[in-house]
């Protein structure tokens, strides 16, 4: 499924960046670049959470020697260790593009929650990730179908990414704020135990997707502010000079 958003993706954002006047094979170096450490960092971030930190690099080393026996290679993968791992790559790929840091943020706001709504869907089809159980309205097997509700919320932002694409200046910072923010309160929708958890003193317990989305969404919300801050400046400074 997720090879199906893909293609679909990439031939959406050979589009994209027309309309932005802006290259899209170097598009594709930053995408193969962050692809690759996105998917070494949602595997690793797995393994951290699922096997945790004292058997970490004892499942790290069975995967790397035993990828057969182990099993550890193909399913499961943490989206957020995947992001994280991806803005690494990005950061790389731009590089070795040698174009603008902030060139192709816009496309990537539009191609990294349509190809996730497509993963979600695959999560669905697969039954991981699966929902709370719950008999009522929109229920699935018994189940909550949360997979589905993450994959239309994922593609309600990736559409409106794909038309205001040239109207707005800071799509990927709003896509940080917008995911962080709807994955926090869909975790408590989450029935699978397959992800770990952070208790405190006080006996509330959030999984490790809602904490890194409370970290994501407030460094985003600031990062945001200190944007609009200097732009609300240079607007007067430019009102001044004229």
């Amino acid at each position: 499924m997720i090879v199906t958003g893909i293609l679909s993706g990439g031939a959406i954002c050979k589009k994209l960046c027309s309309l932005q006047n802006i290259n899209f094979y170097d598009f594709i170096i930053i995408s193969a670049v962050a692809g690759s450490l996105g998917f070494a960092g949602a595997k690793l971030f797995f393994l951290f959470d699922y096997y945790g930190a004292s058997n970490f690099f004892k499942v790290l080393d069975q995967m790397l020697f035993h990828p057969k026996t182990s099993g550890l290679i193909s399913g499961g993968f943490v989206f957020y260790g995947g992001l994280l791992g991806g803005f690494a790559g990005y950061f790389i790929g731009v590089k070795i593009a040698r174009t603008g840091l902030t060139t192709f943020l816009n496309t990537f706001a539009f191609a990294i929650p349509y190809v996730h709504a497509f993963g979600r869907i695959g999560c669905f089809c697969a039954g991981c990730c699966y929902g709370i159980e719950h008999h009522g309205g929109f229920s699935i097997a018994g189940r909550f179908p949360v997979q589905l509700v993450e994959a239309f919320l994922l593609f309600a932002f990736a559409f409106f990414a794909f038309f205001t694409i040239r109207k707005k200046n800071h799509l990927f910072f709003l896509y940080i704020l917008y995911y962080s923010f709807i994955r926090f309160f869909l975790e408590f929708l989450r029935g699978d135990e397959a992800r770990g958890r952070v208790s405190f003193s006080n006996g509330l317990s959030f999984s490790t997707s809602q904490i890194l989305s409370l970290i994501l969404f407030t460094a985003d919300l600031i990062l945001i502010i200190i944007l609009l801050i200097k732009k609300a400046k240079n607007d007067k400074v430019g009102v001044k000079d004229i």
